[in-house]
């Protein structure tokens, strides 16, 4: 995945994107964790953060810089 700053760079649309493909792909490892054929476990920590990362990234651009 992607660090912080490459998902800064990303545009709002791309971003939404990636999100939701990526929320596809955590419902899949769930899935297979279920049936017992997730070879990686770790992945769906990773998948979570991941998402999480992507969510603060498009809240950050939808609502513009911090005003101090």
């Amino acid at each position: 995945m992607a660090g912080v700053s490459e998902l800064r760079g990303l545009p709002e649309a791309e971003l939404r994107q990636r999100l939701a493909q990526t929320r596809q792909e955590l419902v899949t490892l769930r899935l297979k964790a279920k049936q017992g054929a997730l070879e990686q476990p770790h992945r769906i920590r990773q998948m979570r953060r991941d998402i999480a990362r992507m969510l603060t990234t498009l809240h950050e651009q939808v609502k513009g810089p911090r005003a101090s």
